[in-house]
């Protein structure tokens, strides 16, 4: 009779469902600073329509399914100002549906702790939703979207190899790493055009910087460009080169990149040898020069793009270590694994030896296709 009494148990796996018709599920979400006290909360919610009907195959019908509405509230805490929200609404809102969190400029230079704290805790966001940091008001943000097709384009454009996309499951083991620091898309509005009309979209404008929870900074184009080489990822179309020479210029493309860390400590002095191996595709040749495997101006243009890289990687390293004092590139963790008794000696106060280690750079880039041909059209 026990084992039978445990079945009876089970069949109460229903008990706490909640209908569709009363659900209003949180498609996106922006926080952001208002004063010392109090934050404001805005919430896109998308709401089914109960009039959908049925086509046959039960399946709603077309235009039918929904709408979206933009909901905003302040409050101390998240849990206080979605509270209050709540008592607006019949509808019980419900987080398993979010796509993107929005952190204003603002907040995000104060500190995210209570904010993260929260998303982390609750059991209804999804481990798979983005972070992102917006330049303004997140508010701003998603009062410009109306369409909740559009999240979908900046989360795909967020989980590109080059712009390092940060889930909510990713940011949870980086919070707790060596370093404490790693980087956020850096959400904005682009503007096509669709039908002869203007439309505004979201986009991902670049990374920021993000240091125990605290936003440090935004990356510069150069020092983004550094910091997607500085990986082990195949970029494909997404990083490109140019250099102007005789009459002209060569433009290739990334392929992919390789980078190796070598830690050290001598007489108490840290020092980290770099290594990023290119490899790298010619794309356009406007100049006279004629470049084919193996020949003396093959290697002389890779030599040329080798050094323009070098210097690239050695602006951001400069810009890490002595303008936004973060270690995003990995040297706590290279560190602790080769010294870990050293490193239990700084991991509290590991920002000024970030700064003081000796960075040693080698690059070495390499052109597998240099092109059929060249073509150069003279008038």
């Amino acid at each position: 009779m026990f084992p039978l009494l445990l079945l009876v148990a089970l069949l109460a796996g229903c008990w706490d469902k909640i209908e569709v018709n009363d659900m209003a599920m949180i498609v996106s979400a922006g926080i952001d600073k208002i004063d010392d006290d109090q934050i404001e909360l805005t919430v896109q919610v998308f709401i089914p329509n109960p009039t959908a009907t049925s086509d046959g195959a039960g399946n709603g019908g077309a235009g039918g399914e929904g709408n979206v509405y933009t909901f905003s509230t302040k409050g101390s805490s998240m849990a206080e100002a979605l509270t209050d929200l709540q008592k607006r609404l019949p509808r019980y809102f419900t987080w398993s549906h979010t796509k993107a969190y929005v952190f204003g400029e603002a907040l995000a230079r104060q500190g995210m702790h209570d904010e993260f704290d929260f998303l982390f805790r609750d059991i209804q966001p999804r481990e798979q939703a983005n972070f992102f940091i917006c330049k303004g008001t997140a508010k701003k943000l998603l009062n410009s979207q109306i369409d909740p097709n559009t999240y979908e384009t900046l989360i795909k454009l967020s989980q590109k190899p080059t712009t390092r996309s940060s889930t909510m499951h990713e940011v949870e083991a980086l919070i707790s790493g060596e370093s404490g620091a790693f980087l956020l898309p850096t959400a904005d509005l682009t503007t096509m055009l669709t039908n002869g009309a203007e439309k505004r979209i979201l986009s991902i404008s670049g990374l920021a910087v993000i240091h125990k929870k605290k936003l440090v900074g935004f990356l510069d184009n150069e020092c983004t460009t550094g910091l997607r080489l500085l990986q082990h990822a195949v970029l494909g179309r997404n990083i490109t080169l140019t250099r102007k020479e005789e009459e002209g210029s060569i433009i290739i493309r990334v392929m992919h990149s390789d980078m190796k860390l070598y830690p050290s400590i001598n007489n108490g002095k840290w020092k980290m040898r770099v290594k990023v191996k290119l490899d790298a595709d010619v794309v356009q040749n406007s100049t006279k020069l004629v470049i084919a495997n193996g020949s003396d101006n093959l290697r002389k243009i890779e030599g040329a793009f080798n050094e323009e890289i070098k210097q690239t990687l050695i602006h951001t390293m400069e810009q890490l270590q002595k303008k936004l004092k973060t270690d995003v590139v990995g040297f706590a963790r290279a560190f602790h694994k080769k010294y870990p008794h050293e490193w239990s000696r700084v991991r509290e106060d590991w920002t000024p030896v970030f700064q003081s280690i000796d960075v040693e750079l080698e690059t070495n880039t390499r052109i597998h296709r240099p092109g059929i041909t060249n073509v150069r059209v003279t008038q």
